[in-house]
C-alpha cells in the first residue's frame, strides 16, 4: 500500500496537486487543521475546505480527513477549544459546513502499525489518561484508532488534554495537543506515528526505538512561506508492506 500524507493546510489550496497525484496512491491522508491563517481571508479559508471535503466526497475509498485541533472550536462552537488565529467572525460558516459533513471526518486512522492522528499519542497520557477510558468501555480489543474514533464520538474529555508546553494543566497533551517535545520524549511504542501540529521546515522521522518511530508533516505553511508555493517534497510518501486491502 502506497500512502500520501498531507500536513497541515490552515487554508491554502493543495486539492489540485493533490488530484495529479491521486493515481499513484491507495490513500491520501489529510492531517488536520484546515482553518485559520494569519495572512489568508475567510472567503479563501472557506473556498478551499470546500474543495477539500468536495475531494473526499468524489473519492471515499482513497482520501482520508482527519481532525484537528483549530477545527474543533468551530466544530464544537465552544470557548473550551478555542486557539490562536481563531476567526470568530467566520465562525457560522466554518461550524455549518463541519457539522454539515462531520461524518467525512476521522480523529485518527490506521494500517498496520503506521497511525495518524493531529498530534501525535504520547505513551503516558495513553496508560495514564486514556486507558482508563478503554477499559471502562470495554476497548482492550480494538486497534488504537478505533479507541480514539470511538472516544471522539461520544466527546471523551481526555482527548482534549493541553500540556504544559502549550499552555494548558496537564503533564502532556493528548492527540490533539500534544507537542513536538512531548511525543519525542516518549511516543507510544511499536508504532509509526505521522503528525502534524508542531510546525517543521521539512518532513522529518524521529526513531525513539527500533519499533518506535515519529514522521513531523506540518510543512505546508513553510514551503509556502519561504517560495510562495508548493514544493516537491511538500507532501509525505509512505510505503505499508503487508497490508490487506479493505474499504474503511
Amino acid at each position: 500500500m502506497k500512502a500520501l500524507s498531507i500536513g497541515d493546510t490552515h487554508g491554502h489550496p493543495v486539492v489540485e496537486e493533490v488530484k495529479k497525484l491521486l493515481p499513484e496512491y491507495d490513500k491520501i491522508i489529510f492531517i488536520g487543521d484546515y482553518v485559520d491563517s494569519f495572512t489568508l481571508t475567510n472567503p479563501t479559508i472557506s473556498h478551499n475546505l470546500f474543495d477539500l471535503i468536495q475531494f473526499r466526497k468524489d473519492n471515499p475509498d482513497k482520501v482520508v480527513l482527519l481532525w484537528g485541533n483549530h477545527d474543533l472550536h468551530y466544530l464544537f462552537g465552544s470557548m473550551l477549544h478555542r486557539c490562536t488565529g481563531y476567526r470568530p467572525e467566520a465562525r457560522f460558516d466554518l461550524y455549518d459546513m463541519f457539522n454539515k459533513n462531520r461524518e467525512l471526518f476521522k480523529a485518527a486512522y490506521q494500517v498496520n502499525n503506521s497511525l495518524w492522528t493531529h498530534a501525535g499519542i504520547h505513551a503516558g497520557w495513553y496508560k495514564q489518561r486514556f486507558n482508563k477510558y478503554i477499559k471502562t468501555n470495554n476497548l482492550e480489543g480494538f486497534n488504537i484508532s478505533d479507541q480514539i474514533c470511538y472516544a471522539f464520538d461520544r466527546y471523551e474529555k481526555s482527548l482534549f488534554d493541553v500540556g504544559y508546553l502549550r499552555g494548558g494543566n496537564y503533564d502532556v497533551g493528548g492527540p490533539f495537543w500534544c507537542d513536538r517535545r512531548e511525543l519525542t520524549n516518549n511516543p507510544l511504542r511499536g508504532y509509526h506515528q505521522i503528525v502534524g501540529h508542531t510546525k517543521v521546515s521539512d518532513y522529518n522521522t524521529i526513531h525513539k526505538y527500533n519499533d518506535t518511530s515519529v514522521t513531523f508533516i506540518d510543512i505546508i505553511e513553510s514551503h509556502m512561506k519561504d517560495c510562495g508555493h508548493l514544493r516537491s517534497n511538500s507532501f509525505y510518501p509512505l510505503k505499508i508492506k503487508n497490508y490487506v486491502s479493505k474499504r474503511t
